[in-house]
């Protein structure tokens, strides 16, 4: 099947260039982004006129699951209070509640242009069900808890059906190990985690000092900082991408941008739960990939990556007192090209290439919030929104169309979702 998207406004992500042209798109890759092939002959031809496109939004963090408890507890003093809230409940799921919750979160990250996500959170291969009819990609996390006794028992029952269902994805699916946290997991399963993936050649996915309590407790116990503990696990030559990163230090800045880690930037938890605001400006100007991430419903309260560029920019503007610390292209990176780096798809998207795969979305620009346009950079961050999103493709194929998803009923979804969360109520 060939797919023309014709006559639009091209931001291909690969350097602030902007193109008015269109896209070739043969079954699930890009032919050529531009001048278009006079041989290439299309079978459906997608009108771009009036919009722009650019490469679908990397959520590279997040708990789909817990859209469960959005708008739920908001009123807690601290990261610390909120978890002991919200794991009450979580002991009470069970992995019939995830695919429901899963498809949810997939029907809200599609519909405001995200095209792959990367997910920690119970009963996963529930969630690699919701991948699977959805057609997103996910890099999906083997989440560990506790001690390595618990943790070898999760790698055991767990991994090898996972692995399977990645086989089966046709590449929309990877397996990650994710260890939770250095408050959550002992030294041993950090150790259990870089073997994992060694062994099976996937990624490391956790959370790394995320609050200032975290930080210090971590050097009552173990002596050192958070990063610097999972370094000494035995982590040094595993590909890491860690969650938050807001209380680093510049040696562990430095220590992140040697070992070619990944820090997941996620603005609206952070402000949310008073995590404090990440120094993005440092991890840039040091060297860091940084990605984008908008965590879990729960600690957000949604799913829209349009909200955490907008966020992140005003946060970094307001913590320097320098309105182009990070610019809105650079916001645009971590939204793409950074959160494919961060989950090792960067060969296959983040950026409009020919080879790569064809997850690429349309976001309208004939309203009255985006006219003029004027900068489409600027646009994008600091004016568009998720209703603006018009049509999203990924790997070839289209999930939403003029705002109608095509691969999740959503309100079927909705109702599900809303009777399972009135259970669980009651229930507790």
């Amino acid at each position: 099947m060939n797919t023309l998207i014709r006559d639009t406004i091209l931001i291909p992500m690969t350097s602030p260039e902007i193109i008015v042209g269109s896209i070739a798109i043969s079954g699930r890759c890009i032919v050529s982004v531009g001048t278009i092939p006079s041989d290439f002959i299309p079978d459906t031809i997608i009108e771009g006129k009036g919009k722009i496109a650019m490469p679908g939004f990397v959520n590279a963090h997040t708990h789909l699951s817990m859209t469960y408890f959005r708008n739920f507890r908001d009123s807690v003093s601290n990261l610390q209070h909120w978890l002991q809230e919200i794991w009450a409940l979580e002991a009470h799921l069970t992995p019939q509640d995830i695919y429901p919750a899963s498809l949810l979160g997939i029907a809200e990250m599609i519909a405001s242009g995200t095209t792959c996500f990367a997910d920690m959170y119970f009963f996963p291969e529930e969630t690699a069900r919701a991948v699977q009819q959805s057609q997103i990609k996910a890099n999906l996390g083997l989440t560990l808890f506790g001690d390595e006794k618990e943790s070898n028992r999760r790698v055991t029952e767990y991994l090898p059906p996972l692995q399977n269902l990645q086989q089966e994805s046709s590449g929309l699916l990877k397996i990650d190990i994710a260890p939770h946290a250095v408050y959550t997991c002992t030294p041993g399963t950090y150790r259990i985690a870089a073997g994992t993936a060694r062994e099976h050649h996937c990624r490391v996915h956790t959370h790394i000092s995320e609050t200032a309590q975290e930080v210090a407790d971590c050097l009552t116990m173990y002596g050192e900082t958070p990063l610097m503990h999972l370094y000494h696990s035995g982590l040094c030559d595993t590909e890491l991408y860690g969650a938050h990163g807001v209380h680093l230090t510049e040696t562990e800045r430095k220590l992140l941008a040697e070992q070619h880690w990944s820090v997941v930037h996620c603005p609206s938890s952070n402000c949310k739960l008073a995590s404090g605001i990440a120094s993005v400006p440092d991890l840039v100007h040091d060297g860091v990939s940084v990605a984008l991430g908008t965590d879990g419903a729960s600690s957000n309260n949604t799913l829209d990556m349009f909200k955490e560029m907008r966020l992140g920019a005003m946060l970094s503007s307001a913590s320097t007192g320098k309105p182009q610390a990070v610019t809105p292209y650079d916001l645009l990176q971590m939204a793409t090209i950074g959160g494919a780096r961060a989950l090792g798809r960067d060969k296959e998207c983040g950026t409009l290439e020919p080879g790569k795969d064809a997850d690429i979305i349309l976001i309208d620009i004939e309203s009255p919030h985006m006219t003029p346009l004027n900068d489409p950079f600027s646009a994008l961050v600091f004016s568009a929104s998720s209703s603006d999103v018009h049509t999203v493709i990924c790997a070839g194929t289209t999930l939403m169309e003029n705002h109608e998803l095509r691969t999740i009923d959503t309100q079927q979804v909705i109702r599900e979702v809303n009777n399972r969360w009135n259970t669980l109520k009651q229930e507790n």
